[in-house]
């Protein structure tokens, strides 16, 4: 599951690119810019869950999402519980994160043994340094520190996720023009040496601002959100954990338009939120990216969630502060839901679906309400059913991670 940085400024590019058209084949992409390298002694896979995720699952006491509040301090990252259908706070929440950095991005493994958080000592322009810390989640939600309170990895990430798998987590630094992966230790949660970097592309019309990063539920894929750079899309095979080392680029209409959240469904068709509304795109067994269409979402599209049925996708809308939600049906084609758009927490900037698929939690801004609970209904439209506080400032990221 992805989680999203709010981040806004363009960056200059640092490594050689390459620009590609938006219907290359991935199946040619072994040869051209970036770079990658391939470790040893990965560890065996974690067990994953096998739920369906129609949106009528009924919660457990292992049922938790994590929220990264607004503001940098040493108890800066939230958790709740939904086991009874309300935001419960988690067994020792708020955390003692170990550090004062700014949390910017969290990630879960699959089997729900760990958690990721990336930080910011600073979160300015440039940004500050950066480091990745890892919890382990243990009765009730709550969180331990691993490596003794120590990073994993010191890197400025904006944004990081975890492959199907759990075998593989996959940072997107905020300066460095590139996608790093690290092996993940199933045992322990550390964080192995850098097996791979991916050179990122971006497009012709705008310089590239990493902002998101999705892996498709198959595995086969992953993508980047460059903002005004468009999106980036690598073809993996996490059994080796080698990807493609040259990306197919989503080029933005023009320099104004840009590509600020992305996630895949079951079927690898690619969603992409952003200045022109909700993409969705087919990926083809030899490789080609093709637009299926364009739909509606409302202003300031900035983060994106699908079920785990691939039945509903939903887009935060940061501007509108509302919550756009489709029905996914045949060949991707989607219908809005009844009651769409929804109201969202103030500057909606994270979004999150439990591990039943029941509840869709959003992050914004507000003191008293701006992580927010809805229950997803039976036809995929949203019910707010609680609330919780976050920080007020609206200059820094929120971000969101539940687990499976």
């Amino acid at each position: 599951m992805m989680s999203m940085n709010r981040r806004t400024g363009l960056r200059p590019y640092a490594r050689p690119v390459c620009t590609l058209i938006l219907l290359s084949s991935i199946a040619a992409l072994l040869t051209g810019c970036g770079s990658f390298f391939q470790c040893e002694g990965k560890a065996d896979c974690p067990t994953t869950g096998t739920g369906t995720g129609t949106g009528t699952g009924t919660t457990t006491t292992t049922d938790y999402v994590y929220v990264a509040n607004s503001a940098s301090g040493a108890t800066y990252l939230n958790g709740y519980t939904l086991a009874s259908g309300t935001l419960t706070a988690a067994t020792g929440a708020p955390f003692s994160l170990g550090t004062n950095a700014v949390p910017q991005a969290l990630a879960v493994t699959p089997a729900n043994t760990f958690l990721y958080m990336a930080t910011d000592s600073n979160f300015t322009n440039p940004a500050g340094t950066g480091d990745i810390y890892g919890y382990s989640i243990t009765t009730g939600g709550a969180l331990s520190i691993l490596a003794s309170g120590s990073p994993l990895i010191q890197e400025n990430d904006a944004a990081i996720a975890i492959s199907p798998d759990g075998q593989w987590l996959f940072t997107l630094p905020i300066d460095a023009q590139q996608i790093n992966e690290y092996p993940i230790n199933a045992s322990t949660g550390v964080l192995n040496a850098l097996a791979a970097y991916y050179g990122l592309a971006g497009a012709a019309t705008g310089g590239i601002n990493p902002l998101g990063i999705a892996v498709a539920p198959s595995g086969e894929y992953f993508a980047a959100a460059l903002g005004t750079g468009g999106a980036d899309v690598y073809s993996f095979d996490t059994t080796t954990g080698q990807g493609a080392t040259v990306p197919v680029t989503i080029n933005p209409a023009n320099s104004a338009t840009g590509i600020y959240a992305v996630a895949f469904d079951s079927n690898n068709n690619l969603y992409c939120a952003g200045t022109a509304g909700l993409q969705v795109f087919s990926i083809s067994a030899s490789g080609a990216i093709t637009l299926l269409k364009t739909y509606a979402a409302g202003n300031g599209a900035h983060s994106i969630v699908i079920n785990k049925a691939s039945t509903y996708v939903y887009v935060g809308n940061q501007t509108d502060s509302t919550i756009t939600g489709y029905s996914i049906g045949t060949n991707a084609a989607l219908t809005a839901l009844v009651g769409s758009p929804y109201s969202a927490p103030t500057a909606v900037g994270a979004l999150a679906i439990d591990n039943t698929s029941a509840y869709l939690v959003a992050a914004g801004y507000n003191t008293t309400s701006g992580i927010q609970l809805f229950s997803i209904g039976s036809a995929g439209a949203l019910t707010m059913t609680g609330s919780a506080g976050t920080g007020a400032t609206t200059g820094i990221p929120l971000a969101i991670a539940a687990t499976h």
